[in-house]
């Protein structure tokens, strides 16, 4: 297969923690280049395992350890019948793990498969299944364009929300640095501010981000994160509002 033509980096957390197998380094900085479009990463374990030359099986347990190690979380998105739709794996903020880096590796590769690995193959499954239906229509059909156009919004709309994040995150980065601390986002304030900046129009969140930056960098705020909530929830309070 071909192998993609970007570049990714290894923090120096992770490229030092003898816990780690190499591939297991070089997985980790997979999923960082592959989360840079949405700030998570979507490939399935079809797509890593030729890589590696290795079985999606290994690939599963390599992405078990990197949670247990607080690297990286993993988010299984359902359907109504529970069946899974897509998994997100999401590289822990600013390199701060979210769990212990101590927890030792407990898995072989000859290891049975595990829980882990059955629910990475459930998600393969569904996939390939997707696949083989969409390459059974040779012709391309109005729907067809509907659903590429949707997907092309969609794309657009993840990529200015990841801006905006990421222009917030660095007002963050800043105070951290000054004050020597490591604040950051659990994984449900995330989600939280994710949903919030989305809902704001361009001109509201620049207004915003703006204000924000400045109350920081005054040191007129105790906790960023916690403020920044805040803010967010007064700003989309308002401009309903307005709206009514």
């Amino acid at each position: 297969m071909n192998q993609p033509s970007f570049y990714s980096i290894i923090p120096a957390y992770v490229r030092y923690d003898k816990d780690l197998k190499p591939n297991e380094k070089l997985l980790y900085s997979e999923i960082t280049a592959l989360s840079n479009k949405f700030g998570y990463c979507t490939a399935s374990n079809n797509y890593f395992a030729p890589l590696y030359d290795v079985s999606k099986e290994t690939v599963s347990r390599w992405i078990s350890h990197l949670k247990k190690k607080g690297y990286i979380q993993v988010e299984i998105i359902r359907a109504a019948d529970k069946t899974v739709q897509q998994r997100r794996i999401y590289v822990s903020v600013e390199g701060e793990v979210l769990t212990k880096r101590s927890i030792g590796y407990c898995q072989k590769d000859q290891d049975p498969i595990d829980e882990n690995v059955k629910e990475n193959i459930t998600r393969d499954n569904t996939t390939s299944n997707n696949i083989n239906s969409s390459s059974n229509k040779s012709k391309p059909s109005p729907q067809n364009e509907t659903v590429d156009n949707s997907k092309d919004k969609s794309e657009e709309e993840e990529t200015k929300i990841n801006s905006r994040m990421n222009k917030l995150w660095f007002t963050i980065r800043n105070y951290n640095k000054t004050f020597n601390q490591h604040l950051r986002p659990t994984l449900r304030q995330l989600k939280q501010i994710r949903l919030k900046v989305s809902m704001l129009s361009d001109d509201d969140f620049e207004s915003l981000s703006k204000v924000y930056d400045q109350r920081v960098s005054a040191y007129l705020v105790n906790n960023p994160i916690g403020y920044l909530i805040t803010m967010l929830n007064d700003e989309i309070k308002i401009e309903r509002h307005y709206k009514k």
